[in-house]
């Protein structure tokens, strides 16, 4: 999985997977403080759904959302993966 551009619009599943991101947080956006941007993660968002038209494993999925933090954003693998992973998974149809 790779960062790629954010969608221009959001379906309500974008929207959901954006909230799972938003909650997750996986780049400490929360500590800026009230205000920060509802949109941070999107470029997460069609790679993620993307992803879950294969139905990964949750220890797959987590793998990916590691990975991308690492790799895309260079910072070290945050907390929460599998948990991220388990809540994205619940949302696919």
């Amino acid at each position: 999985m790779q960062t790629s551009s954010p969608p221009r619009s959001l379906s309500p599943i974008a929207l959901r997977v954006r909230a799972v991101l938003n909650d997750w947080d996986p780049i400490g956006v929360h500590l800026i403080g009230p205000g920060w941007p509802d949109d941070e993660y999107d470029d997460l968002i069609l790679p993620i759904l993307e992803a879950l038209e294969v139905e990964p494993s949750v220890d797959d999925l987590a793998a990916d959302l590691r990975e991308v933090i690492e790799v895309d954003y260079g910072l070290p693998t945050p907390d929460g993966c599998h948990d991220a992973a388990r809540s994205l998974l619940a949302l696919a149809p």
